[in-house]
């Protein structure tokens, strides 16, 4: 072993001899097999003239074997290598290296920053300028050796590293390609605009930009910004970026007055103004605004039933597409009412004198009174009109002839005709009456001769009708019908009258030009007559044989008919006067056919009561008959 430590050491010295006269750098064939390592670290150190304190051994051997040959300086790294792999390493003790271990080389006083070509292990600084300290730190840390110790300075923004130049050198390149100024990459873009807003354009380049661009990678992070005073585009950015986001604010840059606020007058032709404004304004609160000031007000103009509307250019937009679908022609309901009071005595007694079971006051009563007269049915044609049948006005016609031939014969009297042209779904009134007084206290002056002083208040007397029609389906009018009827009384206590309110509530279903009849309103009236003979009748004592007096109880049936037409434009309203005035012309035909089929019963009627007053003696003597007893003109 001995023998080959000389040979070996021979071969190294003869060698360094002969490359110092051949070259700077010297190159030496090492063989090394079993060699213990404190052999291996003298013959570095005299290889390299370098003194190497070794205070305790270190076990082991080396083997290693060159194939060609290598560096004299490389001699030295791998004595490092080997003693790294024990656990130690060698630091610089002034002129000489101890061989200490890993642990604690940080302690041996390294040297700082130290430039040359030793491959010892020193201390360096390592500052950074762009980037924070730690987190480079924990970027860096794996590639120190394991006698390499990092500490960070916060305050400077530096790490202190303790290890071999070699492992310093890579940290340094890492710290180099972390720590580049991405300052020098980003560039300031200012784009002007012509047309469009910079804060409106500025959000949606904002999104177009993170779906084109990777912004997760730091290279690549892109801020876009907003000058409202040049309007203009600040894009921060590299100059691939930007040139990526160019075209596509010159696309997006025309003009807009959508960001603008303006005011603006819409008229209505067919809708209320305030009603139209309620439901604009409950959709409008639902809507959320980035800002308060950009929500639309809208606002009532009476004189010109317009709505005023201040607001950003697409609000508007949508104000007027909403504004569209309210404000059409709504459709609407002609109802022609009748308003009647039939005295039911009277009524009676026509149906008598006719020998009619129909003049009964019933709904079904009124038809049939005109149905049961027979003869042939009067053409009508109802096609002027959209799905009218012939069939509904069959009823209707007969109905209201009826009515015509009772009131012609003191049966009836219609109070009222009035016709209303009705909104969908909107309620619509009329009353008939008269305003009464009425004594509500009387004061007596404490001067018997005084004249007393009564009290009044004023009463509304008479019929309140309300209708609110509403369109159904099929061609068919919900008719939602109140109907009240007010009137005085006749009090047991002088001068304080009673009065009286009668209240029908009725929702029905009615096809378009059918009639619907509102009864029930029923009355009691007693009337007390005096007739006699002129001036004899006014001797004291003896006048009364030549006055006479009767009273008569009447019910009195007030009947509403309702007959309601669909208007759905304008067009149709001339067709349904024009329909109204040929009915009127038909119901006055077939009142003429009524009057002629009663007369016809009458005369029959008559016929058989004369063939029997003439085979019954005892009937001849009756001075009237049945039937001529209760016409109107006997009585």
């Amino acid at each position: 072993m001995q023998f080959t430590t000389k040979l070996l050491t021979l071969l190294i010295a003869g060698t360094l001899a002969f490359g110092t006269a051949a070259a700077a750098r010297e190159q030496v064939n090492l063989k090394l097999q079993d060699i213990k390592i404190e052999e291996l670290i003298k013959m570095v150190g005299k290889a390299n003239g370098k003194n190497i304190l070794l205070d305790k051994p270190i076990p082991g051997t080396v083997n290693f074997v060159s194939s060609t040959p290598i560096y004299k300086d490389e001699l030295f790294t791998i004595l490092l290598s080997v003693l790294n792999s024990k656990g130690f390493t060698m630091v610089q003790e002034g002129s000489y290296l101890k061989i200490v271990r890993q642990n604690v080389a940080v302690k041996e006083n390294l040297p700082i920053n130290a430039r040359s070509g030793s491959a010892l292990m020193q201390t360096r600084f390592i500052s950074a300028k762009n980037e924070n300290i730690d987190v480079i730190a924990a970027k860096v840390r794996q590639f120190l050796s394991p006698a390499g110790k990092l500490l960070t300075i916060k305050e400077n923004n530096m790490m202190i590293v303790s290890d071999t130049p070699g492992n310093i050198g890579v940290i340094e390149t890492i710290v180099k390609k972390i720590d580049r100024d991405q300052a020098k990459d980003v560039r300031a873009e200012f784009i002007p605009l012509s047309s469009a807003k910079a804060s409106r354009l500025a959000a949606s380049i904002t999104k177009i930009a993170k779906a084109i661009i990777n912004q997760k990678v730091e290279n690549n992070k892109v801020e876009i910004l907003s000058d409202d005073a040049t309007n203009a585009i600040i894009i921060l950015a590299t100059q691939e970026n930007i040139d990526k986001l160019t075209p596509l604010i010159s696309r997006l840059d025309e003009k807009d007055d959508s960001t603008n606020q303006r005011l603006t007058i819409i008229p209505l032709e067919n809708s209320e103004a305030k009603n139209v404004v309620a439901s604009l304004q409950a959709v409008l609160d639902k809507k959320k605004y980035a800002k308060e000031a950009d929500k639309p007000t809208v606002s009532v103009y009476d004189e010109l039933n317009a709505l005023v509307v201040s607001g950003l250019e697409s609000d508007i937009n949508d104000i007027r597409a909403m504004i569209k679908v309210l404000d059409v022609e709504k459709p609407q309901v002609f109802v022609k009412a009748r308003i009647i009071e039939i005295n039911q005595n009277m009524a009676d007694s026509i149906g008598v004198k006719y020998g009619l079971a129909g003049g009964a006051v019933t709904d079904a009563g009124l038809f049939t009174f005109a149905a049961d007269l027979g003869g042939a049915a009067i053409a009508f044609d109802g096609g002027g009109l959209i799905n009218l049948s012939s069939a509904t006005f069959d009823s209707g016609i007969a109905f209201g002839a009826t009515i015509d031939f009772l009131a012609s014969n003191g049966a009836a009297n219609t109070l009222s005709q009035p016709t209303l042209l009705c909104v969908n779904n909107q309620e619509s009134s009329i009353y008939v009456g008269r305003t009464e007084p009425i004594v509500t206290s009387t004061a007596q002056a404490a001067d018997t001769t005084s004249v007393a002083r009564n009290t009044y208040t004023r009463e509304d007397i008479g019929l309140t009708l309300k209708i609110k029609p509403r369109l159904s389906q099929g061609n068919k009018v919900t008719l939602i019908t109140t109907a009240k009827l007010e009137d005085i009384l006749n009090s047991s206590v002088a001068g304080l009258p009673s009065t009286t309110k009668r209240e029908v509530v009725t929702t029905a279903i009615v096809g378009n030009g059918e009639s619907v009849i509102i009864g029930g309103l029923i009355y009691d009236k007693n009337r007390d007559e005096a007739q006699g003979i002129p001036y004899l009748r006014d001797i004291p004592l003896i006048g009364g044989l030549f006055d006479w007096r009767y009273s008569t109880h009447e019910k009195i049936n007030l009947v509403i008919v309702l007959t309601p037409f669909i208007v759905r434009n304008s067009d149709e309203m001339t067709k349904i006067r024009k329909l109204l005035q040929e009915l009127d012309g038909i119901q006055d035909e077939y009142e003429k056919l009524i009057e002629q089929k009663l007369e016809e019963r009458k005369e029959e009627l008559d016929k058989d009561a004369s063939d029997s007053n003439t085979n019954d003696a005892s009937q001849t003597s009756a001075s009237d008959s049945a039937l001529s007893v209760i016409t109107p003109a006997k009585r």
